[in-house]
């Protein structure tokens, strides 16, 4: 059976690429959808158009840019062969947390308490406008984090810990989303693929040691590849790490993916976070809840934040990732309108710069390219060759200036 995967082609500010060419996880989206039909036994056939997919045959319809995992299209088509092959739409619960939490900036539709989402399976004859829903299995387990409450106006983040995923992705916040996501969705595999393994890091997790079981299990349940150098006082905990990369001393990974050929310096901090092939993260920097893809430079501390191929944040750069008061506004079809998130960062288009002392609103994105720097008046250019060593001096327009005391 074949597997159409019609090309919207959309592309997504600031990057302008569409969703297919752009990193979600470690890999560009449309290599990973096609790799993951593949894996059903599907012939993948991308088209231009709906109009180009033929109706006499049974089939599976998708977009390019409808994330969904293996859990989603295993139960899809157990489900719809079960049921004699009828015209399908894959639905999720609409009161679940994942649609309640995943679902800002897209116009989905419900039926039969399903928010439905554009992958279908269809007998011959029929078009998607046939198509009934159909409810994936789908399970999911809260999670609360803890948030600071004056600073964001919420005592908690909720999360969903889920592998039936499906996100259609529309903005640069969707790539963020499928990224994280991308994280809990690999651990499943892993343990799907190797059931043993699974088990073993269980058992091990029970053995005696310091901490809750979560944390004795995460200390234990990781994915190195070959050749990874790991300085042994740094603490690696949940993570899939690809071949080649290196985590330097006293730094804490912790739930990340983590791409082949990546450096963490030293001391730095990254959680629930993907850091892209060739990357690089500095020293003391903290990553959390971000994506970076491959050959990212970040030297600043980030949350809920998207950088893009081979962008350059230094140091003393400032995402600013909260509205106090209100709703994070982020800009969708030329206006800007609220999310429903306690807390979004922002974001940066492939081979931008940004230099110190430069602070970067909540929910913005930064075009490709685009070089930041902070305001010239403030950097000292005009240094005399003596001063007076009993003087003290400030930075005005870029020259020293003796601060006349009062």
């Amino acid at each position: 059976m074949k597997a159409y995967v019609v090309a919207r082609g959309e592309p997504i500010a600031p990057f302008g690429e569409p969703a297919a060419r752009l990193q979600v996880g470690l890999r560009p989206w449309g290599e990973a959808q096609e790799d993951l039909l593949k894996a059903f036994g599907l012939e993948v056939v991308h088209v231009a158009s709906l109009a180009m997919v033929p109706a006499g045959e049974p089939r599976v319809v998708t977009f390019d840019d409808v994330y969904f995992t293996r859990r989603v299209v295993k139960s899809l088509l157990g489900k719809w062969k079960k049921a004699g092959l009828p015209a399908a739409q894959v639905g999720l619960p609409s009161g679940s947390i994942f649609v309640r939490q995943f679902s800002d900036l897209l116009d989905l539709k419900e039926a039969e308490g399903l928010t439905l989402y554009d992958l279908y399976a269809l007998p011959a004859g029929a078009g998607i406008e046939d198509a009934k829903p159909l409810a994936v299995v789908f399970k999911e387990r809260e999670v609360r984090i803890p948030i600071p409450a004056q600073v964001t106006g919420h005592e908690a983040w909720v999360h969903p810990i889920t592998t039936s995923v499906c996100l259609h992705l529309e903005h640069w916040l969707h790539i963020l989303q499928a990224s994280r996501l991308a994280i809990q969705v690999a651990w499943v595999d892993e343990v799907v693929r190797r059931p043993w393994w699974g088990a073993w890091l269980v058992l091990k997790g029970l053995l005696p040691g310091r901490g809750r079981f979560m944390w004795r299990l995460m200390g234990r349940a990781n994915r190195i590849g070959r050749d990874v150098d790991i300085h042994p006082t740094a603490r690696v905990e949940g993570c899939i790490i690809g071949d080649g990369a290196k985590i330097g001393a006293q730094a804490l990974v912790r739930g990340a993916l983590i791409g082949p050929g990546a450096v963490l310096e030293d001391r730095c901090n990254v959680a629930y976070s993907v850091v892209g092939p060739k990357c690089f993260v500095s020293k003391y920097t903290l990553v959390y809840t971000s994506a970076l893809m491959a050959e990212a430079n970040v030297g600043m501390s980030m949350q809920m934040c998207l950088v893009g191929r081979r962008a350059a944040l230094t140091p003393r750069a400032t995402p600013i990732d909260v509205q106090p008061g209100g709703k994070v506004r982020v800009k969708h079809r030329g206006a800007f309108v609220p999310v429903d998130l306690p807390v979004l960062g922002s974001c940066y288009g492939h081979d931008t710069f940004v230099g110190a002392d430069v602070y970067i609103g909540a929910g913005r994105a930064v075009p490709n390219g685009t070089r930041l720097g902070p305001v010239p008046e403030r950097i000292l250019r005009d240094i005399p060759d003596e001063v007076d060593p009993e003087g003290y001096y400030i930075v005005r327009d870029g020259a020293l200036v003796p601060l006349e005391r009062g």
